[in-house]
């Protein structure tokens, strides 16, 4: 009798058990695939914001970007630099207005009030924090430059906050990952329950441990497979729910929801698998005793 035949003909002898573990599995992958995606788009929400509230310079008043090419040249030959941004007078306004949904707020504000800015975003915004009163020293001896302004505070939260949410997902990923391999062990130890009968004969005859164990990887197999592929599912529709609903709803910021890349779907899948596989054999390996 192939391993195929044998089984589906092991999935006949509990068709309950193993659709009720395939679903609880299903279950714990839903919740804990959820907690990663929270975190990877949490974790892009706040290097982008970081970004945005790093360095702030405001040049003295009818600076061109001409006259400030010396400081632009200055920053962006610093290899922690990503970019910089000159903003006019006007568009500085623009940007106010666009973030202020009370246009009365700026009620006779002209351009000319406003000092032109450059706004410099870094590669790596939580490694520079510690660095960011000496950057500002060097930039104020330039005569351009009027004020230099970071946003340290706020940095630093979302460096705490970073620090929170990569240990919760690693509690995430070891609790949920240990039930997932405990509900197939389970399962397996269910099964070998109601067939020790069978499995007495099986040795008597001269049936090895691998004879046994096969059907049952199988069957691990399949229901990592069921399991992720539901879980991915309910997953990417909240998702196409979430990315509709939050577009437009931060003024300035492009809100947008990330999905799991190529790279994260590899690991997830090869984590699901080795977790109900190694759970399947280490339990069939205890009971049979071998």
């Amino acid at each position: 009798m192939s391993l195929w035949r044998r089984a589906w003909r092991e999935f006949k002898s509990a068709p309950a058990l193993y659709l009720v573990s395939t679903f609880i599995i299903a279950f714990c992958l839903t919740i804990f695939s959820f907690f990663a995606l929270l975190y990877l788009n949490l974790e892009y929400f706040t290097n982008q914001l970081a970004r945005e509230l790093v360095l702030n310079i405001y040049l003295e008043p009818h600076t061109t970007r001409e006259k400030a090419q010396e400081v632009i040249d200055d920053l962006s030959s610093r290899k922690e630099v990503a970019g910089v941004r000159y903003l006019s007078p006007d568009k500085v306004l623009e940007d106010l207005r666009c973030l202020f949904e009370n246009k009365d707020l700026l009620a006779g504000v002209s351009a000319d009030f406003l000092p032109p800015v450059l706004e410099v975003s870094f590669k790596r915004p939580f490694e520079v924090l510690h660095r960011l009163p000496t950057l500002a020293q060097d930039l104020s001896r330039y005569p351009q430059v009027m004020r230099v302004q970071y946003a340290k505070s706020w940095l630093e939260r979302l460096a705490g906050l970073k620090r929170f949410l990569e240990i919760l997902s690693l509690t995430g990923l070891l609790l949920l990952g240990g039930a997932t391999a405990f509900i197939a062990g389970a399962t397996v130890r269910l099964s070998f329950s109601h067939r020790s009968r069978e499995l007495e004969i099986l040795s008597l005859v001269g049936a090895t441990p691998g004879f046994v164990q096969g059907p049952l990887l199988v069957l691990a197999f399949w229901q990592a497979v069921i399991a992720l592929s539901f879980a991915l599912f309910l997953l990417w529709g909240l998702h196409f729910y979430l990315d509709q609903a939050l577009r437009g709803i931060f003024p300035g910021m492009e809100a947008k929801l990330l999905f799991f890349r190529t790279k994260e779907m590899a690991i997830l899948s090869g984590g699901v698998l080795a977790f109900c596989l190694s759970g399947c054999y280490w339990a069939s390996r205890r009971f049979l005793r071998y």
